[in-house]
């Protein structure tokens, strides 16, 4: 078995946002891959930062954070946004900030969801307006994914930390049976991936745990079987998510028609605040669209 060595890296777990600060490296956390030579290929920790702000509305908006839920999720992003322009591609990701994957500021229940419902059908006026084709499906299935994803949102009660179920990552071009190691520590034992998680905030590498549970895997088959089996019931969870959406019939012909039906169901649903019709604006100004 080869190893390759972390990079020293430490990984700063926010409360608020799951998203990666674009100024960062970004890198995988420790996995393992089952490879033609039964190789173990650990690779180094994401490090994670705040990004979520607070724009006055009006206010120049600057470039969004990317989302990086998974390399699947963000290869696709990446594709559909390909040759789009910059601001398709930073209404996109300020959609995922403000409406998917928002911070800890939003706790209303009930308003995360009107949130999320708008971004469904935000996402939906951005493929009939900027993409046909093979790529707005696509763009709509990871958009609604990227929902499905949101509609998973935990807090845990002692410390505050937001949480959500996400598919197992896996790198590009890895294998579909792809195993990634620290899944893996963290249902066999917890323990270990505790100690795991602390090295490294802490400004370690975790690969003293990482090796030492490795060494373990091939005696007990049954780890990876049981990860096998959670990985298939994350998925099955996630794909079969439905977002029942108020907002399904906007009318996306138009964006001064989008506007209009978008705030005449948030009337009619008793949905009305401020707060909807400023993500309605930015929306269209992060498109350099003006609407009245």
């Amino acid at each position: 078995m080869n190893f390759e060595p972390l990079r020293m890296q430490r990984a700063v777990i926010n409360t608020s946002s799951l998203r990666i600060n674009p100024a960062a490296k970004q890198a995988q956390s420790p996995q393992l891959y089952e490879g033609k030579r039964s190789e173990l290929v650990i690779q180094d920790s994401v490090e994670i930062s705040e990004t979520g702000r607070q724009l006055a509305e009006g206010a120049i908006v600057s470039q969004s954070a990317k989302y990086f839920g998974t390399t699947q999720i963000n290869d696709s992003l990446n594709r559909v946004l390909k040759g789009q322009p910059e601001e398709v591609s930073n209404a996109v990701y300020s959609m995922i900030e403000s409406n998917f994957i928002v911070n800890g500021t939003v706790t209303d229940e009930s308003q995360r969801t009107v949130l999320l419902e708008m971004g469904v059908s935000q996402s939906k006026y951005i493929a009939d307006h900027y993409m046909e084709g093979d790529k707005a499906k696509e763009f709509l299935e990871t958009m609604n994914q990227i929902a499905a994803i949101a509609m998973t949102r935990s807090i845990d009660p002692e410390t505050g930390d937001i949480s959500y179920t996400t598919p197992i990552d896996r790198p590009l071009g890895a294998p579909e049976d792809y195993v990634k190691l620290s899944e893996v520590m963290k249902q066999a034992d917890p323990q270990k991936y505790t100690a795991f998680i602390n090295d490294i905030k802490g400004g370690g590498n975790g690969l003293s745990q990482l090796i030492d549970f490795a060494q373990k895997v091939p005696q007990n088959p049954k780890w990876i079987e049981k990860y096998k089996e959670r990985t298939g019931e994350i998925a099955e969870l996630l794909n079969n998510t439905r977002i029942e959406n108020r907002f399904d019939k906007a009318d996306t012909t138009s964006a001064s028609a989008f506007m209009n039906s978008m705030q005449n169901i948030l009337k009619e649903s008793s949905a009305i605040q401020d707060s909807y019709s400023q993500n309605l604006r930015g929306f269209f100004r992060n498109l350099g669209v003006h609407v009245n």
